[in-house]
């Protein structure tokens, strides 16, 4: 939860969510696990409107980078499936 303060921080002084650069850095289950974080936040109503605000401008930020990663994956496992068949297929 430290981490969602931190960044949400950055965001108050003046950065986009999206332009935050830890993002970027995280890997799958690290964003999810802040994204869910940010979700329980705001369905308890734990925090202000502001920060609301900026939790939901981060956890947009988040899900798009999840829906990247998980993009790249398939992309990977479309490239690795189409080999795997055409090396599979008699000349």
């Amino acid at each position: 939860m430290a981490k969602t303060s931190s960044n949400q921080n950055s965001v108050a002084h003046g950065q986009t969510a999206s332009a935050d650069p830890t993002i970027s850095t995280l890997g799958y289950e690290d964003a999810m696990r802040q994204l869910e974080s940010i979700v329980e936040q705001l369905e308890n109503g734990s925090i202000s409107l502001e920060e609301s605000l900026k939790a939901f401008e981060r956890g947009r930020a988040l899900s798009n980078h999840c829906r990247g990663i998980l993009d790249n994956a398939t992309k990977r496992i479309q490239t690795l499936t189409a080999d795997a068949l055409s090396k599979s297929e008699p000349e």
